[in-house]
């Protein structure tokens, strides 16, 4: 649970997180669209971490090492290896992204400093290093986090205890952040997938465990079909609104459920790709 996630609902990755007995984990899996392999692990086993790009070329970044130590390790995947590369210039866990970022071209925002401290920090990436950029209008960790590093929303969250979930949704237009219309059911750490005009969120706590499911079409969110298992740190994947897949997580227990969402109508044999 708590782990990085990346990519589309037919060839995803997630990576670290918390493993069964609370320690930060290495490994890493890769989804095909049918199951799941194997890959490299990443250099530093850790949680509370982000990721964004494809399965063939991906990044993670920031996170978290019991017993509090913040990190701002940044990493990049090329399909079989994890590499570090420049970190990020503010340390943090619990952080967002924009959840199609690329490579070289992505977005970290939000998180905690600290066991009591969120942040506002806005860092987009070049493919070689991080630059600030303006902060969110509202410090906050735990969020849902998608689109680009030029058009990206920042869902929900935290602002203060790990239980005081709040509605608020920011868009980024490529130089600042604008509060738009709020989710239905506050939350935070939930899985989060798509663009800025279509996204998904799914799960998360508030403070128990929910499963619900929320769609975004530019301008509002609608509450949608739940997932089967109510459960938070979900790894999300997925271009957009229509198609996505919610990774592992925890219920009581850390769980290995993957769901897969379609639009109605939609052939889930099409590819996502083939959708905007």
């Amino acid at each position: 649970r708590s782990m990085a996630s990346l990519g589309i609902f037919t060839a995803s990755l997630i990576a670290g997180g918390i493993a069964p007995d609370g320690t930060s984990d290495t490994a890493s899996e890769l989804w095909n669209g049918s199951s799941w392999t194997e890959s490299g692990n990443i250099g530093t086993g850790r949680q509370y971490f982000a990721g964004s790009g494809t399965t063939t070329a991906g990044l993670v970044f920031g996170g978290a090492t019991p017993p509090g130590a913040v990190l701002g390790n940044t990493e990049t995947y090329n399909g079989s290896a994890f590499s570090e590369a420049n970190d990020l210039n503010t340390a943090r866990e619990q952080l967002s992204r924009a959840a199609q970022g690329t490579s070289t071209a992505s977005l970290a925002f939000g998180g905690a400093t600290g066991p009591s401290t969120n942040s506002a920090t806005n860092e987009s990436w070049n493919g070689t290093s991080w630059t600030e950029l303006n902060d969110l209008n509202t410090a906050r960790k735990n969020s849902g986090g998608a689109g680009t590093s030029t058009a990206a929303l920042n869902i929900s969250g935290t602002t203060a205890g790990s239980t005081a979930t709040v509605t608020n949704n920011e868009s980024w237009n490529g130089s600042a952040w604008t509060e738009v219309s709020e989710v239905n059911t506050s939350r935070a750490g939930m899985g989060s997938s798509g663009i800025s005009t279509s996204a998904l969120i799914y799960g998360g706590f508030n403070p128990g465990n929910t499963a619900v499911t929320e769609s975004w079409d530019g301008s509002s969110w609608t509450e949608v079909a739940d997932l089967a298992t109510a459960r938070q740190g979900v790894g999300g994947a997925g271009v957009n609104g229509l198609t996505a897949l919610a990774m592992a997580g925890y219920t009581t227990t850390n769980v290995t459920n993957v769901e897969e969402w379609t639009f109605s109508g939609l052939p889930p044999s099409t590819p996502a790709a083939d959708y905007s």
